[in-house]
């Protein structure tokens, strides 16, 4: 290769090197985004390991803890998804509201139904209201996440986003 380049004109020599900073500048950029997001995917990586040691690591605290609850929890009040829709849609009654999406993740003796309710342009009163008779079904119904903004138009009425959980007890298997 250098013999190549030593046998070019002076003219073909900067041609080449110019051609050669041109690559170089253009996928300069490309490969060091690359190793960039290798990096934060390996930090990301790293970090998810470390959490998963630490869940691992109290696992039996974490399974003793799972027992207690599971003996105290009455699998009559227990709520699948459709009786969470039904008791959300009950506690909703008088507000404006929309109920998406449920989801379910189960395990061997329960099921998490998740569902997201957006309560638009009601009063304080009747945010609370909706809140204390979620409050009154804990632990089998309870907010998993809540945001609540102002109405623009009126700031005196508020919007609020609830992620909302229910616990289903499952019979065992067979």
């Amino acid at each position: 290769m250098k013999a190549f380049f030593q046998n070019r004109t002076l003219r073909e020599r900067m041609l080449l090197l110019s051609f050669a900073l041109i690559g170089l500048g253009w996928w300069a950029p490309v490969t060091l985004g690359r190793f960039g997001m290798l990096r934060r995917e390996l930090t990301e990586f790293r970090t998810d390991l470390e959490t998963q040691r630490l869940w691992l690591s109290r696992r039996s605290e974490i399974e003793t803890r799972a027992a207690k609850a599971a003996q105290t929890l009455d699998p009559s009040k227990t709520l699948d998804a459709s009786q969470a829709y039904a008791e959300l849609n009950r506690m909703a009654s008088g507000l404006t509201y929309d109920i998406g999406a449920q989801k379910t993740q189960q395990s061997e003796q329960f099921a998490l139904n998740n569902v997201q309710i957006t309560i638009r342009r009601a009063d304080l009163d009747g945010l609370y209201h909706f809140y204390e008779q979620l409050g009154s079904r804990a632990p089998y119904l309870g907010i998993e996440q809540c945001i609540i903004s102002s109405d623009r138009a009126n700031p005196g009425l508020l919007s609020a986003v609830f992620r909302v959980y229910s616990i289903e007890a499952l019979p065992p298997a067979k």
